[in-house]
């Protein structure tokens, strides 16, 4: 991506490295902590992943990907900025933009927030056992027996597929920078 175009270096690379360099750390620590079997802190970093994502795909909603960098590498929140249709580019259009892309975004975005903010998530995950009388206990520290392998499994298919779909937008940059002429030719068809 870096070398393609004679190295020229865009907005847009400083926006892609950073969402590169995010994607690596938050797979480093994810795996690390599967290996601890630290659920809570695992699930937290799903959504992480996905962040990444959907703020990198928000480049390609805007008129002009390399402004948009710019505005974020200055400090404004991806939030405040609008796509090429006037919309504030907020965490729910983002999912919902890409959506019809990746159906499986709105879910995994709504599983994973409440690992973000101290949640229900967190509640139920403290409570060790339930009695048929009411008595329960809580249980604080890591146990992962807490946590079926079904829920392991989900969590790793969505870092996964949060991360694919990361890759495929840098991959889509990569090309698109590669190959200038065919960006100018779309441009004069477009006209």
């Amino acid at each position: 991506m870096l070398e393609a175009d004679g190295h020229k270096l865009f907005s847009l690379d400083f926006l892609a490295v950073a969402a590169l360099n995010r994607s690596l750390s938050n797979s480093s620590a994810f795996i690390q902590l599967i290996r601890v079997q630290n659920y809570l802190v695992a699930a937290s970093l799903v959504r992480l992943q996905l962040d990444t994502f959907l703020r990198f795909f928000a480049s390609y909603l805007v008129s002009d990907p390399h402004e948009f960098a710019s505005a974020v590498l200055a400090g404004t929140a991806v939030r405040k900025l609008k796509d090429r249709s006037g919309a504030l580019m907020t965490d729910r259009h983002l999912v919902e933009s890409v959506a019809s892309e990746f159906p499986w975004v709105p879910n995994v975005y709504g599983s994973t927030s409440g690992f973000i903010h101290l949640s229900d998530k967190h509640i139920f995950s403290a409570i060790q056992s339930v009695e048929d009388d009411g008595t329960f206990s809580m249980l604080i520290g890591s146990n992962p027996d807490r946590f079926p392998l079904e829920l392991w499994v989900e969590m790793a298919e969505g870092f996964m597929a949060a991360t694919d779909a990361l890759f495929r937008y840098l991959e889509g940059w990569a090309f698109t920078k590669a190959n200038p002429h065919l960006v100018q030719a779309s441009r004069e068809t477009s006209r």
